[in-house]
């Protein structure tokens, strides 16, 4: 070893050996680093879809249980008492409807909601559309972002009622933007310190509409992640604010070739100066 570096292209070769060690460090620091920013991005993803899953379980909680009650007629006169029961129970839900015939009889509480009474929803192309995917899947689908009869924006989750065996109408909720950001657990910006987030749906000839409008994050770039919930058929995505992969990548990376750069000349001038001795 103390021969072979006496040899006088030793500070050449150590260069490159301590460069070609420390760059193949950085690559891998570089690796761990972003695979543990994605995995953070796609855990994120995954909590903020939960939190989705768990707040739409009450959702279909309710609508399941108004449709059970029409198809059996057991509601009767008593909607606005069961559909008081069902919201003092479910926190994040707006209000609750009934949709005979396409056209809505009844919502509680009805205080701030009168516009909707006797509104036809085949009047809305795209309610249409909505309701009709509703009905192909028999399950709770969600519409919206959009604009609400009654003002502002939300999003209405639909679960058809089938009675003596065809299409009676439709148990509806109503959960209104400002609630449905609470349960995120963010705000309107949708940006936090960590993290960018959107959840958009798609339109039928229309493009993506957002929940966070002025949010103008390109989620096309970075350390970012993006997953499909069929229940709105929404896209959530999530992006990392600052992500320090790289940075760390080329710190290391030019402070390895530094180092290495050092250690060669600290060796070419020893072995000169062993050399003129």
């Amino acid at each position: 070893m103390f021969i072979f570096l006496k040899h006088k292209y030793a500070a050449i070769w150590v260069l490159v050996f301590f460069i070609a060690i420390t760059q193949i460090a950085a690559f891998k620091i570089y690796d761990i680093e972003k695979k543990r920013e994605l995995n953070m991005v796609q855990n994120e993803s995954a909590h903020v879809k939960q939190r989705i899953e768990s707040a739409l379980s009450q959702s279909n909680n309710a609508t399941s249980m108004i449709a059970l009650l029409i198809e059996h007629d057991l509601i009767k006169d008593h909607f606005e008492e069961v559909a008081k029961e069902l919201l003092i129970h479910n926190q994040y839900l707006d209000a609750i409807q009934l949709v005979q015939d396409m056209v809505i009889i009844n919502t509680y509480p009805l205080k701030g909601n009168e516009q909707t009474i006797g509104y036809d929803l085949r009047t809305d192309s795209e309610h249409i559309r909505e309701i009709m995917l509703s009905s192909s899947l028999n399950i709770l689908h969600f519409e919206g972002p959009f604009k609400l009869r009654q003002g502002g924006v939300g999003f209405v989750g639909r679960y058809p009622i089938i009675q003596h065996d065809s299409l009676w109408g439709y148990s509806a909720v109503v959960i209104k933007k400002q609630s449905f950001i609470r349960l995120l657990g963010l705000d309107s910006s949708g940006i936090n310190e960590t993290y960018f987030y959107q959840i958009k749906k798609q339109q039928e000839g229309k493009k993506y509409i957002p929940l966070f409008s002025n949010n103008r994050t390109d989620f096309s770039t970075g350390v970012t992640h993006e997953q499909y919930m069929p229940i709105g058929d929404w896209v959530i995505q999530v992006k990392l604010r600052k992500p320090v992969y790289l940075t760390r990548t080329i710190m290391f990376s030019l402070g390895g070739i530094f180092i290495s750069l050092i250690f060669s000349l600290l060796l070419r001038c020893n072995r000169q100066v062993k050399f003129s001795q």
